[in-house]
Formats: structure tokens, sequence, C-alpha cells
């Protein structure tokens, strides 16, 4: 399933690049191109799901410039999560822009270990080191406290965390289940 989905999202990809990106494509081009292009296998799977059909129709609707625009970012996500997988992570580090660090992927195992369903991010004064609080489960010291930041907000855009904030406007991290299955994976 996984597999089909991305085959189809660099399928798009191709077919959008081999045009002006103002030019507006119909889902019948895209079909037609995938014929002439010996993918009638994927042609017939788009043409026998609806939500498919009508899900690639929406994304060319947009106009090409704007498919590009989101299937480098899928492309990109599934780089970083595939960076940390076995067998894969050379190709995927050949094409990510970045990578979820030790520091990031250590955080998330722990919050998997311990069932934790939030982090506070400590205001201790005097302390170089990044603190968090999880809850439940033991407090943490990032490693790396100066990239911290950055890993947050990586984890964040990759859907791995949630942020919300407190009754006193601080920042509550919450684990989500794309990381408990990205945690699960590496195991």
């Amino acid at each position: 399933m996984i597999a089909e989905f991305a085959t189809i999202v660099g399928l798009l990809s191709a077919f959008s690049s081999g045009r002006q990106a103002s030019e507006q494509a119909a889902v019948s081009d895209f079909l037609a191109w995938l014929t002439e292009h010996n993918h009638e296998e994927i042609r017939a799977s788009i043409e026998s799901n609806h939500a498919t059909t009508v899900s690639i129709k929406a994304l060319l609707n947009k106009g090409l410039d704007d498919v590009h625009k989101k299937l480098d970012d899928i492309s990109n996500r599934i780089a970083i999560l595939a960076s940390r997988s076995n067998g894969v992570e050379e190709l995927a580090l050949a094409y990510a822009k970045e990578s979820i660090s030790e520091q990031a992927l250590e955080l998330l195992a722990l919050m998997e270990e311990h069932h934790t369903e939030f982090f506070l991010l400590s205001n201790e004064l005097g302390s170089r080191d990044q603190r968090l609080v999880l809850s439940p489960g033991p407090n943490y010291i990032c490693k790396e406290s100066r990239f911290f930041r950055d890993d947050l907000a990586l984890m964040v855009g990759l859907g791995l965390l949630v942020q919300n904030y407190n009754s006193k406007g601080n920042p509550i991290y919450f684990y989500t289940r794309a990381a408990s299955k990205l945690v699960g994976s590496m195991s």
C-alpha cells in the first residue's frame, strides 16, 4: 500500500516535471502518460480506486507548480524518515535535505518506553543543558542542547510531535501515533 503510494507520488512528479509549471493537466492526461510509459498496472490501480482518482484530479487542478511543491515536500519527509531505516538509509540520505538526529530518536524511544503522553521544556535558570519533563516518565537532558530546537521543529514538522500550550502559555509537546510507529519500525 505504501509502496504503491510512493510509486504514484514518484510518477506524478515525473509527469509534472515534463510540463510547464503554469500548465494545468487533467487526470486523463496523467493516465495517458502512464500508458505511454508502460505503467499499465498503476493506471489500472488508479482507475479502480475512485478516491485515488479524485485525489489526483484535485492535486492536478491546483496547477503543476503547486504539484511540484507538494510532491517535493512529501519526498523530503519520506527521505528523512527512511534515513533511519535499515537497508535504505544510504539511498535516503543521498536525497534527504536533513536527517532525524540520534538525540531526537533517543527522546522518541524514551517516550515510547515510558508511555509518555507529553513533555514540557524546563526553564531551569543557570543550566546550559536543556531539560525535558516527561509525563509520565523520567526527566530527559539533551545531549546536544544547541541543536534541540532544530530537532523539535523537525519532529513537529514530520508529525512525530504535536505542539500545544498549557494554561501558563508554555509549550507542551505531545507524542503521536506516527512517532510510536516510527519507533516500533526501528526495533
